[in-house]
């Protein structure tokens, strides 16, 4: 199931608590209230909770403030409801008087949460830590993300079931990790990106915001995925044709790293340590350490591991100038390729 951060704040947990508990009681009521007064308690007492789980997801103190507002006022309806089923004899008075304390502390927990939002407009995450002590201690640490499971994400993400996430892993702002997902470790995930069902992922990829991943892609370890660029996974989409099963498949090697706004035609493979220019577009397989640039995409030279040039001699060898590792061009079935000398 996806992870919703709505379920670890103390007060939706005592709502859904206490609503269990109103709704045995309920369940006495005459059989003609089934669609009068037990239905509106019933009524009231979940929306007491569906109104704190919208509220937690909304994005200004303000809207925050309006749905604990009806989260409280929904609370009140029903426990006026439930001294008028005292007045109408179908509930004992000590029976209600057992929830007394729990009424008490949910009315005091949502009306302070409504003043604090309300008087916090311009600090939406202050009133989000108000209601969220399970979590305080990594809010504390780091007011964006919440830390689950050996990853951290923030809590305006979606993460479907079925994903395995590796520790370390970081998951920004309203992106969205569908099913079947695998992410390695330590991987940073930016701002709305979208990972389709089963992308495999390596570990230490980093991937800026607005990128989309779609099904049929694999990623090895320290890729690096620019802002905005762009993977697809059918060569001749068709609005009218439905081609799911028939996705191409792109293998991003290790190290690669991939400009902003470039794309990758499906279909095509990059090779490890290949540098994608900012606004290419790969239409063929890309070979390791290849400096690509252009629309078509084209080969202009070598990148070192660490991200240089390399500038090659008469005898086909070249030094990368931050790390002081040596290169030679080699020939491979007619083709020429870079390999590092160890």
């Amino acid at each position: 199931m996806a992870t919703y951060n709505f379920k670890n704040l103390e007060v939706w947990q005592k709502s859904i608590s206490l609503t269990k508990k109103v709704y045995g009681i309920v369940n006495g009521f005459p059989e003609y209230e089934k669609f009068g007064l037990t239905n509106q308690i019933r009524r009231a007492m979940v929306s007491v909770s569906s109104n704190i789980a919208e509220g937690s997801a909304r994005l200004s103190a303000k809207d925050q403030a309006k749905f604990y507002h009806y989260a409280y006022s929904s609370l009140i309806e029903s426990i006026s409801q439930l001294n008028l089923a005292v007045e109408l004899g179908y509930l004992e008075r000590t029976e209600l008087e057992k929830l007394n304390d729990e009424f008490v502390e949910l009315t005091n927990k949502l009306n302070a949460i409504h003043k604090s939002t309300n008087s916090n407009a311009s600090e939406p995450i202050e009133a989000y830590r108000q209601i969220n002590k399970s979590t305080d201690q990594q809010l504390n640490k780091n007011l964006e993300l919440i830390e689950s499971n050996g990853y951290s994400y923030h809590y305006t993400s979606l993460i479907d079931s079925g994903s395995q996430i590796g520790k370390g892993t970081k998951i920004w702002h309203f992106s969205h990790i569908m099913s079947n997902c695998s992410i390695g470790e330590k991987c940073n995930i930016g701002q709305n990106v979208v990972i389709s069902p089963e992308v495999i992922l390596g570990n230490n990829v980093k991937i800026q915001n607005n990128v989309s991943i779609y099904t049929g892609v694999s990623c090895e370890d320290d890729v690096f995925l620019g802002p905005s660029m762009v993977f697809t996974n059918v060569t001749n989409p068709r609005s009218a044709v439905n081609r799911r099963g028939q996705y191409a498949k792109t293998h991003v090697g290790k190290g690669a790293s991939i400009g902003a706004n470039a794309t990758i035609v499906c279909g095509h493979d990059i090779g490890a340590f290949a540098f994608i220019g900012a606004g290419a577009v790969v239409t063929k397989n890309i070979k390791p350490y290849a400096l690509i640039v252009g629309n078509p995409g084209k080969q202009i030279g070598w990148m070192s591991e660490y991200g240089h040039r390399l500038e090659f001699d008469d005898n086909g060898q070249a030094t990368c100038k931050e790390s002081g590792e040596n290169y030679i061009l080699k020939e491979n079935n007619g083709e020429t390729i870079v390999q590092k000398v160890n």
